[in-house]
């Protein structure tokens, strides 16, 4: 952006206000925002979601809006936005007409912040038995906004494959963007071996993921585990924590659930080892970055390592098999060599991986390149002009009716 040009409007169109201490997908926005205000735009948020006292105190302009309502139009035409973001393919699908309507020269980007469809699809095959199947009206949807928008942008590198081998969607099309750390932890400046003590699992709770994860370990691992380290707790924190959760505590053997931690990081410096025993899920998984980032070795399964770092890059093997978890993590929490070897591990992968000046350039060079070339960058998304021109129709045609009719009863 040239020097002394105006500051040219990025909007983010978000599903819910960005609560980076609740989730990972929030914390996720925010790294985007914050590229976007570090290269000079002017960023703005708009959600049709209810505030919440848990959502950033970003600086931010933000901006309440209604879904199925007109009066978007006038706004969003004067807001003259020249970049869009939408954080969720639903969003894209409510607002995506409206935005290329009243601004036609924006470009518009889809962050999924996790392949949504691969998760549902590993969700219905855990609870199935059966083999994943990608190919559910679900990824009709997520893939055709994806096609609609000038660029996806992808947390996991395994995603992009996928996207590009089953669905066909080209190389210009996306982007891989992991999560971003400007600070490296520094092991000697954080708790070590002997300082800490027990486990601890955290992620929030509005997270099917971290549900089942929930329930998994309670139920199958812990009672193993409780047996090998008699008198070690596991005390699991998430927001939004109901009945349903919190049913799992067992303070007889040391299991407890809590609510949300305020501070992440300091939390996890407190315990010897982080789990994430997840089953299914998709994306980077934030629980491991923060456990990464506080010096805290974290056990994982083969689904929560995808995407992280390599299977032969943990200090330990993956398992998903309840017996095995159980066994790492009594020999990784009893034994300082082995413990030390899986956070250093921890923190090559950080290092390799997730760093902000490896990736924060890049990004914004392929947007300001598709701004730069915008109409033979739509020239050649074929099917996107397709979608644009019919199927989408019907999320326009859809909206204007239940504006309509929700005007004539208030009549």
């Amino acid at each position: 952006m040239p020097r002394n040009a105006p500051a040219q409007r990025a909007l983010l169109l978000a599903k819910h206000w960005p609560e980076p201490a609740s989730t990972a997908a929030g914390r996720r926005t925010l790294d985007i925002l914050d590229l976007l205000a570090e290269a000079g735009y002017q960023v703005e948020i708009a959600s049709p979601a209810q505030p919440t006292p848990f959502q950033a105190r970003t600086g931010y302009g933000e901006h309440q809006v209604e879904v199925n309502d007109s009066g978007f139009d006038d706004w969003v035409r004067a807001l003259d936005p020249a970049l869009v973001i939408y954080d969720r393919f639903m969003m894209e699908e409510q607002f995506g007409w409206r935005v290329r309507e009243q601004c036609p020269r924006a470009v518009t980007l889809l962050d999924t912040s996790d392949f949504h469809s691969l998760r549902e699809a590993r969700h219905q095959a855990l609870k199935s038995g059966e083999p994943v199947n990608l190919f559910q009206p679900i990824a009709e949807r997520e893939v055709a906004a994806m096609a609609r928008c000038d660029l996806t942008v992808m947390i996991s590198r395994v995603e992009v494959e996928l996207l590009k081998q089953l669905f066909c969607l080209p190389d210009w099309q996306l982007h891989y963007l992991p999560f971003l750390v400007k600070e490296m932890p520094a092991p000697d400046k954080l708790p070590g071996f002997e300082e800490r003590q027990h486990l601890v699992m955290i992620g929030g709770f509005k997270h099917a993921p971290n549900r089942d994860a929930t329930a998994w370990f309670a139920e199958k691992i812990w009672p193993q585990l409780h047996a090998l380290l008699p008198g070690v707790e596991c005390h699991i924190y998430g927001a939004y924590s109901d009945h349903a959760m919190h049913r799992f505590s067992d303070p007889a053997t040391g299991l407890r659930v809590h609510g949300r931690t305020e501070d992440a990081l300091a939390t996890l410096a407190r315990y010897r080892l982080n789990l994430a025993p997840l089953r299914f899920g998709a994306g980077q998984k934030g629980k491991i970055l923060e456990g990464w980032l506080s010096g805290t070795p974290t056990i994982t399964t083969p689904i929560g390592a995808e995407s992280m770092a390599a299977e032969d890059a943990w200090g330990y093997s993956l398992s998903d098999d309840p017996a095995q978890f159980a066994a790492t993590t009594a020999r990784l929490y009893q034994d300082k060599t082995a413990w030390l070897a899986a956070r250093d591990a921890g923190i090559r992968a950080l290092e390799s991986e997730f760093d902000h000046r490896d990736h924060a350039a890049a990004f914004i060079q392929r947007i300001q390149s598709i701004a730069a070339n915008l109409d033979a960058h739509r020239e050649r998304n074929i099917w996107g002009r397709i979608l644009r021109r019919s199927e989408h129709r019907a999320e326009e045609f859809m909206s204007r009716w239940i504006e309509t009719k929700n005007k004539l009863a208030d009549t």
